[in-house]
C-alpha cells in the first residue's frame, strides 16, 4: 500500500529542489523567455500551480525529476523486482437548423453537446440537406433531403495508416480527426510498379484533415495538420477549433534504464519488505536524480518535444518542426506522469497556422465553456508511478479561449477526489463546479481487511490571483459509493452515486459560498447520463439493478425535481430483464443520445441479448414528462449481410440471418418537414444509413450501404 507519508516526503523533496533550481536560474541568468512564450498570470507558490519554462534547462530538470520517480518505482515497486528478471509473489437543447428553403428540412437535431455554443467532435454531422460521416476509413457525404432520395454523393478515402474518429462541420468546411501510425508508405517504384517499402514515415499521432465540401460530390483536401500526440478531445467555438492531445517524450522513457546499474543505490531482493522498499526509495532518490540529470545533460530537450507538420492541398509540406519551443511549455511544481499535454488551436478557414501551448504532464478530462477550457489530471495518473497519495486528488488547469491567438494559461486549483468525465464540470456565473469521488482503501483492524471508505463531493471554485480557490462545497455524499453521473443546470446540480442502490441528489448552488444538498432519492440501479427535459425534469439512461446491486438490462427514467427537496422518479422503463442483457453506447457516450425536444422522441443505439429478444439497432421512444413508451425499432441486419457478402465475395443468399444480425448501431439524426406527417429518423451504423418514418420505423424510405 502506498502511503501518504511517502507522497509527502517526495513532494517536499522535489519542491525544495525546484526552489533551488529556480534560485540558481535567477542567479545565473538563463535569459528572458521568448516573446511568444507562455505568460504567468500571477506569481504562485501552490503545489498544483504551473510555471512557464524559462529555458530548455528548466525542461531538462523537470524531465529528470519525473523520470527519477518512474525509475524508482520500476526498481522498488512492491510486486516486482529486478533481481535476475524474476517476478516476486446539460446540455443545452439540441438546436434546430433554420430551413434555408422549401428544399430543406424545417428542423433537424444537431450533435448532443454539453454547453450551448460549444460544439463537440462526433462521427456524424448534418446541415439538414446533407449528412457528413466518417465510416469505413473514409469521409462520406450523403444527400439527406428529401428523405426518400437519400443517397451517397461524395466520398474521400483516407490513406493507409490513418483511422478517422470524428469530425467538425463549419459551413462548407469539414475537419476530420484521425489517429495515424508511422510506417512504410506505398509509392511509385521502377517503371511505375508499386514499391511496398518506398518510404518510411516515423510521424505518428493525430491528423486533422481539412476539406472544402462546397461541391458535396467532390470533397477536396485543402490542408492537413499533423500533431505528434494521441487524441484526447476537442471543441469548436465560433469556427475556431481547440484540440487536446497527449504526447510521449521522443526517445525517452523509464524502461530505457531497466538494465542500467546505478552505483550507490540500495539493492533489493525477494525478501525485501514494504517498509524496507520505502526506505530504499528515499535513500535512492537523490542518487538516481543526480545520475539522470548527468545522463540528460548533453541531450537537447527540444528533441524530446512533439513535432507538427502542415501539408497543403497539393500535398506539399509547408511547415515541419517542433510543436513547442522549450519556453512555450508550462511546468507543474510536483512531478506528474512523464509526457506532454498539448492544447492546439486553429481556425477552420486559416490554411497556414496552428497555435499550441503545452504542459509537461499528461491530462485526460476536458471541459470547455464558450470562454474557458479546463484540463484535469487526477491522482490516478501519478499514483501509478508510485508517488501518489492515499488522499485522492485532482489538479485542474484553466486556459482562456481568446478569439485570436492561442489558449492562455489562467489559473490552477486542487480538489479532493477523482473526476468521472466532462459532465463532472460546469462553469456558471464566474464559478467552476466540480463533482468528485473521494473513495480510498483503508485497513479495518477489527476485520483485518482493507475496505472502501470515503465519499463524494461537490466543490465550487473561483479564479483569484491565478489560483482556482474553493469558495464552498458539499462533502461526503454516499460514503463507499462513487459518482456515476452528474449534471449542472444553472444554479442547480444533480449527482447520481452507486454501489448497491442509486442515490439521486439535488444540489442548490445558488450561493457559491454555501452550496447545499437539498434532496435525495434512493432507487435501484443507476443512471450514467442525465438529459434535461425542462427546468424541472430530467431523462436518464443507465442500468437496472436489484436491492443487492446485481445488474440487469438498460433502463430509462424520468425524474421530477419541481420539489427540489423531494425529487421523484415519475417514470421507469426497463428495456430488458436478463442479467446484463442489453447495452447502449448512449450510456457512456452522450453523442449517441438523440432527443427531439418538440416531439419528445428519444433515439438510442441498443443491443439486446434477452430471452426471446435478440436485437441490434436503433430504438425509438416517446419519452416525455408524461411517460416513456417504445414506439419503434430500426434494424440494419440486412445491410450487415450485404456488406459481409460483398467483402467476402459470397454468391450465396445475402439476406440477414442469425450470422449477420449485429449491426453496431452508432447514431441517429431526426429531421422534420413542413407538415406534421413529415417526421423522419436517419440511423447510422458501422455499415450503412437508413431513413425511416419516426412513428413508423419498420418501413425503410431509403437505405445506403456505406461499407462496400
Amino acid at each position: 500500500m502506498r502511503t501518504t507519508q511517502k507522497f509527502e516526503t517526495s513532494k517536499r523533496w522535489w519542491m525544495s529542489m525546484a526552489a533551488l533550481v529556480a534560485a540558481a536560474a535567477m542567479t545565473v541568468g538563463c535569459g528572458e523567455p521568448e516573446d511568444d512564450g507562455p505568460s504567468q498570470p500571477t506569481s504562485q507558490t501552490a503545489e498544483f500551480a504551473l510555471s512557464p519554462a524559462a529555458s530548455c534547462d528548466d525542461v531538462r530538470d523537470q524531465v529528470a525529476q519525473t523520470l527519477t520517480e518512474e525509475v524508482l518505482e520500476m526498481y522498488y515497486q512492491e510486486y516486482y523486482w529486478r533481481g535476475n528478471d524474476e517476478m516476486a509473489d446539460g446540455q443545452a437543447e439540441p438546436s434546430a437548423g433554420d430551413a434555408p428553403s422549401s428544399d430543406s428540412p424545417s428542423e433537424y437535431t444537431d450533435t448532443n453537446v454539453q454547453e450551448e455554443g460549444v460544439d463537440e467532435p462526433d462521427i456524424v454531422k448534418t446541415d439538414g440537406t446533407h449528412i457528413y460521416a466518417v465510416v469505413d476509413n473514409s469521409l462520406q457525404i450523403l444527400k439527406s433531403w428529401p428523405p426518400q432520395d437519400t443517397a451517397r454523393v461524395g466520398k474521400y478515402d483516407l490513406p493507409e495508416g490513418v483511422r478517422p474518429s470524428s469530425l467538425f462541420l463549419d459551413g462548407d468546411i469539414v475537419a476530420v480527426f484521425s489517429r495515424m501510425w508511422g510506417g512504410y508508405r506505398h509509392g511509385p517504384g521502377v517503371d511505375g510498379e508499386v514499391d511496398s517499402r518506398d518510404e518510411y514515415d516515423s510521424f505518428s499521432g493525430t491528423r486533422i484533415s481539412i476539406f472544402d465540401v462546397s461541391d458535396r460530390s467532390d470533397p477536396v483536401p485543402v490542408r492537413q495538420l499533423d500533431i505528434e500526440g494521441s487524441y484526447v478531445d476537442g471543441r469548436m467555438v465560433g469556427g475556431k477549433v481547440y484540440l487536446v492531445t497527449n504526447s510521449s517524450l521522443r526517445g525517452l522513457n523509464a524502461w530505457s534504464y531497466y538494465d542500467v546499474e546505478i552505483e550507490g543505490i540500495p539493492q533489493r531482493d525477494s525478501d525485501t519488505t514494504t517498509d524496507e522498499l520505502e526506505e530504499m526509495r528515499e535513500e535512492a532518490r537523490p542518487v538516481v536524480y543526480a545520475f539522470l540529470r548527468d545522463e540528460l545533460q548533453e541531450r537537447d530537450p527540444q528533441e524530446w518535444l512533439p513535432r507538427q507538420r502542415i501539408v497543403d492541398g497539393d500535398n506539399e509540406v509547408v511547415l515541419s518542426g517542433p510543436l513547442h519551443e522549450c519556453t512555450g511549455l508550462y511546468l507543474p511544481q510536483v512531478a506528474a506522469e512523464l509526457g506532454i499535454l498539448n492544447i492546439s488551436s486553429f481556425d477552420m478557414t486559416d490554411k497556414t497556422q496552428i497555435s499550441s501551448t503545452g504542459l509537461l504532464a499528461r491530462g485526460w478530462d476536458v471541459y470547455a465553456s464558450q470562454s474557458s477550457l479546463y484540463i484535469a489530471m487526477s491522482s490516478r495518473a501519478w499514483m501509478w508511478w508510485g508517488w501518489g497519495s492515499q488522499e485522492n486528488e485532482s489538479h485542474i488547469h484553466k486556459f482562456s479561449l481568446p478569439s485570436s491567438g492561442q489558449p492562455q494559461y489562467q489559473a490552477s486549483g486542487r480538489v479532493d477526489g477523482w473526476i468521472l468525465n466532462q459532465f463532472s464540470f460546469s462553469e456558471y456565473d464566474g464559478h467552476l463546479r466540480v463533482a468528485t469521488t473521494d473513495n480510498r482503501w483503508a485497513h479495518n483492524p477489527e476485520t483485518g481487511e482493507f475496505e472502501d471508505e470515503g465519499g463524494n463531493h461537490i466543490i465550487v471554485l473561483k479564479q483569484e490571483n491565478g489560483e482556482l480557490v474553493e469558495t464552498g462545497s458539499v462533502r461526503d455524499l454516499a460514503p463507499t459509493e462513487r459518482v456515476y453521473s452528474a449534471r449542472f443546470m444553472g444554479d442547480k446540480g444533480y449527482v447520481v452515486t452507486f454501489r448497491e442502490t442509486d442515490p439521486f441528489y439535488t444540489i442548490d448552488l445558488s450561493d457559491p459560498t454555501n452550496p447545499q444538498m437539498i434532496g435525495e432519492l434512493k432507487i435501484e440501479g443507476f443512471s450514467s447520463y442525465m438529459h434535461p427535459l425542462d427546468e424541472n425534469h430530467l431523462l436518464a439512461i443507465g442500468r437496472e439493478g436489484d436491492e443487492f446491486g446485481n445488474m440487469s438490462g438498460v433502463h430509462l427514467q424520468v425524474f421530477d425535481v419541481s420539489d427540489f427537496a423531494d425529487p421523484v422518479r415519475t417514470h421507469h422503463h426497463v428495456i430488458s430483464t436478463g442479467n446484463w442483457s442489453s447495452y447502449s453506447e448512449a450510456m457512456w457516450n452522450h453523442h449517441a443520445f438523440t432527443y427531439q425536444a418538440r416531439l419528445g422522441v428519444l433515439g438510442i443505439p441498443m443491443t439486446i441479448w434477452d430471452d426471446g429478444d435478440q436485437f441490434s439497432g436503433l430504438m425509438l421512444f416517446d419519452a416525455t414528462v408524461d411517460g416513456i413508451e417504445e414506439i419503434g425499432r430500426v434494424d440494419h441486419s440486412d445491410l450487415v449481410a450485404q456488406s459481409w457478402c460483398l467483402q467476402n465475395g459470397q454468391d450465396a443468399d445475402c439476406n440477414a440471418d442469425t450470422n449477420h444480425w449485429w449491426s453496431s448501431m452508432r447514431r441517429s439524426i431526426m429531421m422534420s418537414g413542413d407538415n406534421d406527417s413529415e417526421e423522419y429518423v436517419y440511423s447510422l451504423s458501422s455499415v450503412g444509413l437508413k431513413v425511416s418514418k419516426t412513428f413508423d420505423a419498420e418501413q425503410d424510405l431509403a437505405s445506403v450501404l456505406l461499407r462496400d
